[in-house]
């Protein structure tokens, strides 16, 4: 937008000359041009890993993958971050189908099965599959695993697989809780639901992984320090009821708690469903500022670039839940998607003919 409706003549405050900030124009169309053909080649190696994965071929669930690309592709623009890319973008389409597994598309049995296997992980040939959808998903998640844990071990030059294993160990057996949760129509207190909930809106295998990629070397001591896990924490609290406040009935329909019904039930029915949406506007509000507060504090255990990765993920929350659940709707955001990833820039005619970016490029190589 800002390359859109750049005007050189409103930019005199920079002090350069006409030249100059025709210049600067020129260089911003040529640096988004190169960054969106970037985009288009990571978007197809994705989409082709899903077909390849057979993740297109699950009915029950849905296909974001696109989504997840746009807030990737969105925070993380160094053209030098791509297996970070494609590794948020590949973990948030699988959270999504096992998302959608729990909730609707496997039956007890299935759901069972996937956690055996996910326990068993590499003895997990001694565990037969229940059906094929078990095996759809618990391959793509053994395979996307073990491919993008080998890169990053190869980045951080220590063996950091075992680290991916555990965070998505840890999201199943907590979505294990949910079911029994449904199942048993047990009622858990809201600091209950909101202890599970953290690890459960599955934020966890899309970002933590990711910090492997984005440049500074993190050790064991590091992902063990509280500040590691107060970042987890604040970020995906503030994500889980961002989400909670939009997308209550919908959830209340499909017989899952959250956030706003827990409030209302445990209230007594002194407490209106509107009421307990604006409650939870403020521990949301706090959330995010003792997050900011905690990325933009000095002498961190945590380098300060993975840091700002939880901020990111904080602020793509907001982007799909703070007026609505935009993440759910099949086409709210696809016009973002576009402008980012497939549309050309749109450029007033007058502007297009002095924009010869040759001799930039002539620059550049110099």
């Amino acid at each position: 937008m800002n390359i859109e409706q750049f005007d050189f003549m409103e930019h005199q405050m920079l002090y350069l000359p006409w030249q100059r900030n025709q210049d600067l124009l020129a260089l911003g169309v040529m640096d988004f041009n190169t960054s969106q053909i970037v985009c288009q080649q990571e978007l197809q190696h994705l989409e082709s890993w899903v077909k390849d994965s057979r993740l297109d071929q699950l009915p029950f669930a849905r296909q974001k993958l696109a989504y997840f690309y746009l807030s990737a592709a969105g925070t993380m623009l160094p053209g030098e971050l791509s297996d970070a890319r494609i590794l948020w973008a590949k973990n948030g389409a699988l959270t999504t189908v096992v998302d959608d597994f729990f909730d609707v598309g496997g039956s007890k049995k299935e759901l069972e099965n996937l956690t055996t296997l996910v326990e068993m992980w590499d003895k997990h040939e001694e565990i037969q599959y229940y059906s094929e959808h078990v095996e759809i998903v618990f391959s793509a998640i053994y395979n996307s695993v073990n491919q993008l844990g080998a890169k990053a071990s190869a980045v951080q030059g220590r063996n950091v697989t075992k680290h991916f294993v555990d965070i998505w160990q840890d999201l199943i057996r907590n979505m294990m809780t949910e079911v029994e949760w449904r199942e048993t129509g047990y009622i858990p207190t809201p600091e209950e639901y909101m202890e599970n909930a953290v690890v459960t809106f599955a934020l966890g295998p899309i970002v933590l992984p990711a910090l492997y990629f984005i440049g500074p070397k993190i050790t064991e001591y590091t992902v063990r320090d509280t500040e590691y896990n107060e970042l987890f924490r604040l970020m995906s609290t503030c994500g889980r009821l961002l989400n909670d406040v939009q997308t209550y009935e919908r959830e209340y329909i499909d017989g899952k708690i959250n956030s706003v019904s827990l409030l209302v039930h445990h209230s007594g029915g002194s407490m209106t469903i509107p009421e307990a949406r604006k409650e939870l506007q403020e521990p949301i509000d706090t959330c995010r500022r003792d997050l900011l507060r905690l990325v933009l504090k000095e002498d961190s255990v945590m380098p300060r670039l993975c840091k700002e990765l939880f901020w990111k993920m904080c602020k793509t929350c907001y982007f799909f839940y703070y007026q609505g659940d935009a993440f759910s709707s099949p086409e709210e955001k696809v016009g973002a998607v576009d402008a980012v990833i497939h549309e050309p820039l749109q450029l007033p005619l007058d502007l297009r003919p002095g924009l010869d970016l040759s001799y930039l490029h002539e620059r550049k190589n110099d």
